[in-house]
């Protein structure tokens, strides 16, 4: 859906995706099948995006970002927040893929967090990831989210190939401890990249 939920951290901003990102999205999603093999798989057909996306802004209960370097505004991701049960206070957040070689991955989680639950008030928010995908679970596992179902064949990818998936959930009490698994990272990263620039 349009919303103008903007988030700053310490290098990189999650801004609401637009109109024009179409062409970026495609790029990400369908250019490196190695780091999209785990995702729902995107046509590399831009006109299609943008039709997707004015569907996409229609929808209620539906937050899209792209990540982006404070720095220079180059966007280094894509990151949603959607499935909002605005009742139940409850969201998903998903569509997480960030350019190989970025260092965005702990801050645009950290972001995801605050927006859910610091600007959509939400009261817990989960993630379901393919099982096979050991590296993201390892990140959610280290950030001291729980583990509450697996979710057998949960995915059709491409090809029609069916995943299992794992969910975490991450409530609004828990949201302080994230906080501090994530915060140290972000901060290395920030200085990090600002010694490099």
């Amino acid at each position: 859906m349009r919303h103008e939920y903007s988030l700053d951290g310490q290098a990189f901003r999650l801004r609401p995706v637009g109109i024009d990102d179409a062409e970026f999205i495609v790029e990400l999603r369908a250019g490196d099948p190695e780091r999209t093999r785990y995702l729902h798989p995107v046509p590399p057909d831009v006109p299609a995006q943008r039709v997707w996306l004015s569907r996409y802004f229609e929808r209620e209960n539906d937050y899209y970002w792209v990540i982006e370097r404070k720095a220079s505004r180059a966007p280094e991701g894509l990151v949603g927040i959607y499935d909002v049960n605005p009742a139940a206070e409850t969201g998903e957040w998903g569509r997480w893929v960030v350019r190989k070689g970025s260092f965005a991955a702990p801050e645009s989680a950290m972001l995801v967090y605050r927006a859910a639950f610091e600007q959509l008030k939400l009261k817990s928010v989960y993630c379901i990831t393919v099982a096979d995908n050991r590296r993201v679970l390892s990140f959610h596992d280290s950030c001291g989210l729980k583990r509450v179902a697996t979710l057998p064949a949960h995915f059709t990818l491409g090809g029609g190939q069916r995943f299992d998936g794992v969910k975490h959930l991450c409530e609004a009490a828990d949201w302080p401890a994230v906080r501090g698994c994530l915060e140290p990272q972000t901060e290395l990263v920030a200085r990090r990249l600002e010694g490099s620039s």
